[in-house]
Parts: C-alpha cells; structure tokens; sequence
C-alpha cells in the first residue's frame, strides 16, 4: 500500500463480521506519524467514526450500514441482531457507536445501554427504533443513551445523529422532543440561569444515564443532596422526570461534549 510498516504492537487476530459469516484477519500498525487498522483490503483510518449496528433484521442491518457509509469517515465493522451478540462485539471491538434497535429477540436494546453504562465502556449508543412510544424513549434516555432516532428519519438527518453522538453530543428526534418539552414555561434563558454550577454537575450526569447513587460518588455528596439537587432541578426547570430534564439539558447543550464522555 505503499506505506513502511513499523513493528507491530498487537498480533493480528481473526474477528467474525456479524451476519455475512465471515472470517476476516485485523492488524494494528503504528509509526511515528500516522495510524491504520486494515480490515481485510479496507483501510480504517484514525479519524474514522467505528460503528456496530444492532438489529435482529438483516434488512434493516444492511440498510444501515449503507446509509452509514455514505459518509467516507464513518465505517461499519460488525452487524449483529441479538443483546448478547451485541455485547460480546462491543467488548471485543470497542466501536465508537453502536446503533441499537430497541426490540430484540433476547432483550431489549436498552439492556446493551446499560451494560455498557454500568462496564464503563468507553462507546457511544444512538437508538434507532420504530416506537415512538414514550416508554420506550424514556428508558433509553435513563439509561444512558446519547440520542434517540426514529426509523422515519432522512439518511441525513441519521448520520448527523450518529456523527453527534459519537463525539460526545446528543440527538433526538424532532418529533419526541418537542412532545415532552412543548409545554408552557418560563423563556428558556431564564430557566438555565436559575441553575447553580452544582446543579449543571448533576445535569451532566443524568444525561450520562447515572443513578442518583452513581451522581453521589461521582460527586463526593451525599445521596440526600443529590436527591435535592434532582428535585430543585426539576422545579426550576418545570419538568415532571429525570428525562424531560435530560431532553431539555440535551437540546440546549447544557452538558458538553467534553462532561459527558
């Protein structure tokens, strides 16, 4: 390829690419300037955003991955239509983002958000579902997930979510959102200045899907205050849950790329 290969840091080793059944040889070179994993004849280059799609249709998978990598940085490296399969690629691979559908014949996709929460994984999760169903949208979002996409959204508007997600940002879907924050309230302005900076910390980490438990450590408070910290952010900001407060801190860039990885 035209490159000098350097000594190498890892052995190369045999993966299984989801669906297609395929066994395929991973190497990781590594010089002074520059990084590539080659995945079969396909470069991966450093800046490229890795990703796993979930969804127990092959269809869907494939649809995808094509709507993906239309994008030249974006790269597909494994399919898989199960939570356990999910599982064990993520730990394995270690992507950027997964795409999770929310339905699976083993679970939920908002099991595999959790694991990789609780494992403190270092992947970003967008979901892509056809429910629009609060329940859904709100659990995912507790959990943990950085966006959530409905399967009616534009190719375009897909890859920015999974561009945006992956980076630390977040994304929901236009219609979701405006259900749970199109409420009468106070201008917006006003309400971000009515938080304190304690309270923007515990923003931060209930858009990271932590418990109020998990916030208490993170933090080095009590479980008490951050109990009262949740409740005077509710209050200040007129919402009725944890996730409406995580929608609105979401679309208006209260946690920043940077506090939410």
């Amino acid at each position: 390829m035209g490159c000098v290969e350097s000594k190498p840091v890892a052995k190369p080793r045999i993966q299984h690419l989801g669906s297609f059944g395929l066994e395929i040889t991973v190497k990781t070179r590594w010089s002074l300037t520059y990084r590539e994993a080659v995945v079969g004849t396909e470069i991966v280059e450093p800046s490229s955003i890795t990703v796993i799609v979930v969804d127990d249709h092959e269809v869907v998978r494939e649809g995808t991955r094509k709507m993906l990598e239309r994008d030249p940085g974006i790269v597909v490296i494994d399919e898989v239509g199960s939570v356990q399969r999910a599982l064990v690629s993520a730990r394995r691979l270690r992507p950027n983002l997964m795409v999770i559908d929310i339905e699976l014949p083993d679970g939920s996709g908002v099991d595999i958000v959790r694991a990789i929460v609780a494992e403190n994984l270092p992947i970003r999760c967008l979901m892509l579902s056809a429910h629009d169903d609060y329940v859904y949208f709100s659990e995912a979002l507790a959990a943990g997930a950085g966006g959530y996409l409905l399967k009616t959204a534009s190719a375009a508007e897909f890859v920015a979510a999974a561009r945006t997600v992956s980076v630390g940002g977040n994304a929901i879907d236009g219609s979701l959102s405006h259900r749970l924050t199109g409420r009468r309230r106070p201008p917006e302005e006003e309400l971000i200045q009515r938080l304190t900076a304690r309270e923007l910390d515990v923003i931060a980490a209930l858009v990271r899907g932590r418990s109020n438990k998990e916030i208490a450590l993170e933090l080095g408070l009590g479980l008490r205050t951050i109990e009262s910290y949740v409740s005077a952010i509710l209050n200040k900001l007129g919402v009725r849950s944890r996730t409406e407060a995580t929608v609105f801190a979401i679309e208006h860039h209260l946690a920043s790329p940077r506090q939410i990885k």
